[in-house]
């Protein structure tokens, strides 16, 4: 699948008030194509940094993830309700694809589907049926499923793999094409997370709120064992509304918090400024009280604490 978009790209790393000269990086007198080549790969890096801060990519993924259980902290039965409890590594999980169940003594395992619907996200992430931010940095990580599918009989604790295929982390993408005034179709580098979401186009001036109703992605991902397929990677999403502004390729549209926006541009300062050319500092960051302006560490420590 390809890589996608970095978290911030070139434009919006210039335009935010870093008090660093992108224009001479990676040397004085760059050309147009060497300053945009470099600029481009301290975007990845900088969205590398923050991925690892997190220890999860923030980004919607399609993800496939083995349990075993009951009785083991991640895969459990509520005593109470019967129901099934499945905490995953990755959050926030915004939709569930297929769970499959083997007995965990079975090589090679046989894969048992749970019908869907009877499964159920807690505390999912905001979506466009909230009133709250599109990019509210909430959701949750644990998925419910319904009683008799997970449970101590007849093989005890640790008895049964389950196998969960789901979508995880803040829809993330740009336009691969252009779009006009009044589209209501965008085509992007990566559906993933996307169907039923909000986020923003950002475009300078023209940055506008989306809602998405539908996607499809050019080659859905096979799920494992034939239990179905993810819609992620290249396709197109369709929206509930049209836009409002005409977007040239390569602009990013996002449901990721502000915070992690932010937080993404200071880790791409902080790159120029421990690369030895702390010259290229020519304004003080807001608040920043220190006689020298920006620093490294400060910025460092931002991006920290906003994560």
């Amino acid at each position: 699948m390809p890589l996608g978009t970095p978290y911030i790209v070139p434009q919006m790393l210039i335009n935010a008030p870093t008090g660093v000269s992108w224009n001479i990086i990676p040397k004085p007198k760059a050309t147009t194509d060497e300053v945009l080549a470099e600029v481009t790969n301290v975007c990845w890096r900088a969205t590398s940094k923050v991925d690892t801060y997190c220890r999860q990519v923030l980004r919607s993924t399609a993800d496939n993830e083995a349990l075993n259980g009951p009785g083991i902290p991640r895969c459990n039965v509520d005593r109470d309700t019967g129901n099934g409890i499945l905490v995953m590594k990755r959050w926030p999980v915004t939709d569930v694809l297929a769970i499959q169940i083997s007995q965990a003594r079975s090589f090679p395992r046989v894969w048992s589907p749970v019908p869907h619907g009877l499964w159920d996200i807690r505390h999912p992430l905001i979506s466009s049926g909230d009133s709250a931010s599109a990019t509210a940095p909430d959701g949750g990580w644990t998925i419910d499923v319904a009683p008799g599918y997970i449970s101590w009989r007849p093989w005890g604790r640790g008895g049964q793999r389950v196998l969960v295929s789901y979508i995880n982390g803040w829809p993330h993408t740009s336009l691969t094409v252009a779009s006009l005034a009044d589209a209501g179709t965008l085509t992007v580098d990566d559906v993933t997370g996307w169907a039923g979401a909000s986020g923003f186009v950002y475009d300078g001036a023209s940055t506008e709120q989306l809602s998405v109703l539908s996607v499809a992605a050019a080659t859905p991902l096979p799920l494992p064992n034939g239990a179905g397929t993810a819609q992620a990677g290249p396709g197109t999403v369709t929206l509930t509304s049209p836009l409002t502004f005409p977007h040239a390729a390569g602009t990013v549209v996002s449901a990721l918090p502000a915070v992690v926006v932010e937080a993404t541009v200071y880790a791409a300062a902080v790159q120029a400024l421990e690369g030895g050319i702390d010259a290229i500092t020519i304004q003080s960051m807001p608040g920043d009280h220190s006689s020298s302006g920006v620093s490294a560490e400060g910025l460092s420590t931002e991006y920290e604490l906003l994560l």
